[in-house]
């Protein structure tokens, strides 16, 4: 599989908003048939909790009677926990679970289920956060469930490169989506402060979720690329 080039079913996590819905655009318009799985997916699609085991099964089944392959699987459903490991204005225990739940065990959960479609030349491409590169304050468990899915990339790319899989992993900076959003209304003034200032940021912008789209397709067609961490951050992570 070549650079540039849409592979022909695909599967977005996270696909009916943000991030996930730029991929899912990106890609039909590229003329890929895309399955968009959702908590709240758009009318006459079926929600699919990748969190829970049955919701990922029966999406599997789905996926194997109305495309029997699958060549590109692109895990964008997060979530998003707010506060620090004091205990005082930490994160409450149910988001810590929720945010392992979705940004890791989701990944896990669904490659398992999915890898049975897909053959030699596809693609994984998890989208963790910079977050998981270089720490941000005030958002432990959020920091340390993205450090986990780099970590998991990372080993799904040696473990399925014999079969002749690619798995990379994409992490955005600051983007303007709606989770982004509510994450930075939940921050402490000084921190939100920072960022509407840019602080660390070489380019002094919110990335676009289009732009990070770009990014994981590329992630998912260059046929040269595996084990590959992309910070696209507007070079916060550089320092």
């Amino acid at each position: 599989m070549s650079a540039g080039v849409a592979p022909g079913v695909a599967v977005v996590t996270g696909g009916a908003s943000g991030i996930g819905a730029a991929v899912v655009a990106r890609l039909r318009a590229g003329g890929t048939a895309v399955v968009v799985v959702d908590r709240a997916p758009a009318a006459g699609e079926e929600p699919v909790d990748v969190t829970d085991g049955a919701s990922v099964h029966a999406l599997a089944e789905r996926v194997a009677q109305a495309h029997g392959r699958l060549d590109l699987l692109v895990h964008c459903a997060g979530a998003v926990a707010v506060g620090s490991v004091d205990t005082a204005a930490g994160t409450a225990e149910e988001d810590w679970h929720r945010a392992f739940a979705v940004n890791v065990t989701g990944v896990w959960t669904v490659s398992r289920a999915l890898l049975p479609l897909m053959g030699e030349g596809g693609a994984i491409v998890v989208v963790s956060s910079a977050a998981g590169v270089r720490p941000i304050p005030e958002m432990a468990a959020y920091v340390a469930s993205k450090s986990a899915a780099v970590g998991l990339s990372r080993s799904m790319a040696l473990d399925l490169a014999p079969r002749g899989i690619r798995v990379n992993c994409v992490c955005p900076g600051l983007v303007d989506t709606p989770l982004a959003r509510a994450a930075q209304e939940r921050r402490s003034p000084s921190e939100r402060g920072r960022v509407d200032e840019r602080r660390g940021y070489l380019i002094g912008r919110a990335g676009t979720a289009e732009e990070i789209a770009e990014a994981v397709v590329l992630a998912g067609t260059n046929g040269y690329l595996t084990g590959a961490t992309l910070a696209v951050d507007g070079g916060r992570s550089l320092h």
